[in-house]
């Protein structure tokens, strides 16, 4: 028996006449062309269809997507500065994370008026609650970590497992490591991205079970190699050369990346590297039916983007699956041992819709955010234990069921249900989102999501007002930093970003124990520099540069021409080459 008879009557008609063909999103005027498959998961999920392009949904939802931006905020009782990833000029106040699940915020409850929007209603209760400021789901220690799965001594790191590493993201099982992003089990290692399985590596990409290796891409079981591309099983190449191990010592001994200008060039030689490499179609492994990038383990998964929870199946449009397996997903931004859960970003429980930032071990409940725990809510945030809420306010079973019947309908008439609310809700700056990063969007298409613009320095975010004048110009750092205390807590200024930063110590000292000239770039700006390598969630038909068959590839930002092969291809290739 239904228990919101009245919508489900509204919805059943609604979906029981709806055709496949083209249709034009509201926000953006893009035309698609809405599938028979697109069609079955409104009616699995019983919502109406989206108003907006499967594209402009997504960067919708990664609009709400932190990345890698670190900003101070405000604590919302003391006004104290916190390091959070969420931006003061948003509005939204912060809690230390212990503080936050100490506290619920049911006493925040409302009516909701039926003569008024209710995304108005939901954002005026969301800016007066304040979120977690890491929103960790394993307390770390000693870190300053954000969505932390367990770190020790690391700091400035996102979404990792790790120890002592800075400035990394999506880094599992790591040690010693610094600027990494979507690695596993690698230790003493430096500006890795897509790696798993590396000991004592500078400059890798798309590489495994490497060993004392520096600039190489697409290379596996290797050791002792210095600039390679698609080997497998190699020793002593130099740049793709074949050496004797004496020759490649010696010119190895040469080279002194603890030099900001040799580092500089042989990066240069680097990328060019890449741009002459073979690509493969996709790098997924032992993904079964499977279009997509960056799947590992998973199968019948349609447009996904990097899993890291093996067993996850049967989902559409997903980015970053972590934590146990997935199942039954359509359109989320980092399903989280999520199952039939549709539209949300950071999900982790089962039939959840429109969510709007990390909900926990919830069940059964629709435009929520950071809420632990909970079934049976509707437009709620931060609550914990809950069941049968409306805009934080308590009802009976049959109440809440009576009352969400009439809001359902109410936001059908209005066109309000059965999409994200707009990007004005997100705790992220739009252009440092996961919908500028991830998916390439300006500011100028974020406002017509909804996002505001905001400026990076407003509000204090940048930390604690400093005397004019004392920022010094990255020209100011030596070729070689002798003295590392020279440089901590000096703070520099990154003309790119126009944000200053300051180096900390236990980070100089890592890059001294790799060998390797600090960086010269905003902490935040060289996590970007980590995802502009990495192919995107964005796909597109080309044409295999061998056989030319048709194939579906992920488009990458700092090599948009490259030379891709279809796997058949790609393998033949590398059994001829590597």
């Amino acid at each position: 028996m239904s228990k919101t008879p009245k919508y489900d009557a509204k919805v059943s008609e609604i979906l029981d006449s709806l055709e496949p063909g083209e249709r034009t999103c509201d926000l953006t005027g893009e035309k698609w062309q809405m599938s028979d498959r697109e069609i079955g998961w409104y009616k699995k999920f019983n919502v109406p269809p989206s108003k907006y392009s499967p594209m402009t949904r997504k960067k919708l939802v990664h609009s709400y997507f932190l990345m890698f931006d670190i900003w101070y905020n405000k604590h919302a009782d003391t006004g104290k500065p916190i390091v959070s990833g969420i931006h003061p000029g948003t509005g939204v106040r912060v809690l230390p994370d212990k503080e936050w699940f100490d506290r619920d915020f049911i006493s925040e409850g409302r009516e909701v008026d039926l003569d008024k929007p209710f995304f108005d209603q939901l954002y005026s209760l969301s800016q007066v609650i304040p979120r977690a400021a890491g929103y960790n789901f394993v307390e770390p220690k000693n870190s300053v970590a954000f969505i932390s799965f367990g770190d020790v001594d690391s700091y400035f790191v996102l979404a990792c497992r790790s120890k002592r590493c800075y400035y990394c993201g999506n880094s599992y099982d790591s040690e010693d490591c610094a600027e990494t992003s979507m690695v596993t089990k690698t230790q003493d290692c430096y500006h890795l991205v897509r790696c798993d399985r590396m000991h004592n590596c500078r400059f890798a990409s798309e590489s495994y079970d490497c060993i004392n290796c520096d600039f190489i891409f697409d290379c596996r079981n290797c050791e002792f190699c210095f600039g390679a591309t698609n080997k497998r099983n190699k020793k002593y190449l130099w740049f793709n050369e074949q050496l004797s191990k004496e020759e490649w010592e010696r010119r190895f001994a040469e080279v002194d990346l603890t030099s900001w200008k040799n580092r500089q060039e042989y990066e240069s030689k680097y990328y060019d590297l890449i741009a002459n490499a073979i690509w493969s179609e996709n790098y997924n492994i032992n993904a079964d039916n499977c279009v997509g990038e960056y799947l590992n383990n998973v199968s019948n998964i349609l447009h996904g983007y990097y899993s890291n929870a093996p067993g996850s199946h049967d989902c559409e449009e997903c980015t970053y699956f972590e934590g146990g397996q997935s199942h039954n997903c359509y359109m989320i931004g980092a399903p989280i041992s999520a199952s039939d859960c549709y539209y949300s970003v950071g999900v982790e429980g089962s039939n959840l819709k429109f969510a709007m930032s990390i909900n926990s071990k919830m069940m059964d409940s629709e435009y929520c955010e950071s809420c632990y725990e909970c079934s049976d809510c509707f437009g709620c945030v931060g609550l914990r234990h809950k069941k049968f809420c409306i805009l934080n306010k308590q009802y009976s079973e049959e109440e809440y069921w009576q009352k969400l019947d009439e809001i359902k309908c109410f936001m059908m008439d209005r066109r309000e249900y059965g999409d994200m609310p707009p990007a004005n809700f997100s705790t992220q700056v739009y252009t440092g989102s996961g919908a500028a990063i991830l998916f390439g969007s300006d500011i100028e298409e974020g406002k017509k999501l909804g996002a505001v613009e905001l400026d990076p320095r407003a509000e204090g975010a940048e930390g604690p007002e400093i005397e004019a004048g004392t920022t010094a110009s990255m020209d100011e750092i030596p070729d070689r930093v002798e003295d590392i205390n020279a440089l901590v807590g000096k703070p520099f200024l990154d003309p790119n970003l126009n944000r200053r930063y300051t180096y900390i110590k236990p980070e100089l000292e890592l890059y001294r124990k790799l060998k390797v000239a600090p960086p010269r770039m905003h902490p935040v700006a060289r996590g970007y520099s980590l995802y502009d390598q990495i192919n995107m969630p964005m796909f597109s038909e080309t044409n295999c540069a061998q056989c030319d068959q048709k194939i579906t590839v992920a488009l990458n930002r700092a090599f948009p021409e490259r030379t891709i092969y279809c796997k058949a291809c790609y393998h033949r290739f590398i059994e001829q080459h590597g």
